[in-house]
């Protein structure tokens, strides 16, 4: 039998929840500089919340966050849900955002250049 390598290592993974945390503490503390070094720069948006479905850029997120400040009490569980060498999708499940809302959002990894960044957020939004 061939000798094989596990290419999912804990490194990576542990790399992925750090930038999905990053996420989480800019919603916390509103600081869009620590959102904006979670997602690339070309990174999208798209998901339903009170009055229909958004498909946007993130600079929906970022506008957002800095019009209606931070979310000091926001709860956040955290799920790789699947991992391949250079791609991920991480479960973000939010509890007590801006006016108590609430949200599942899915984000979507790239390892680029060696570092980890979401591309993309599919949200539902709660309220």
């Amino acid at each position: 039998m061939e000798n094989t390598k596990n290419i999912n290592s804990i490194a990576d993974y542990d790399a992925i929840l750090a930038v999905a945390q990053t996420y989480v503490e800019g919603l916390k503390t509103g600081n869009v500089d620590l959102l904006k070094q979670t997602f690339h720069p070309d990174g999208i948006m798209a998901g339903f919340m009170p009055g229909g479905r958004l498909n946007t850029k993130l600079q929906f997120l970022f506008d957002f966050t800095e019009e209606n400040g931070d979310a000091p009490k926001v709860k956040a569980h955290l799920s790789i849900l699947h991992k391949a060498e250079t791609a991920a999708v991480v479960l973000v499940e939010l509890e007590d955002l801006q006016g108590g809302a609430g949200s599942t959002d899915y984000l979507s990894f790239l390892k680029i250049d060696g570092e980890w960044k979401a591309l993309s957020k599919v949200f539902n939004l709660y309220w």
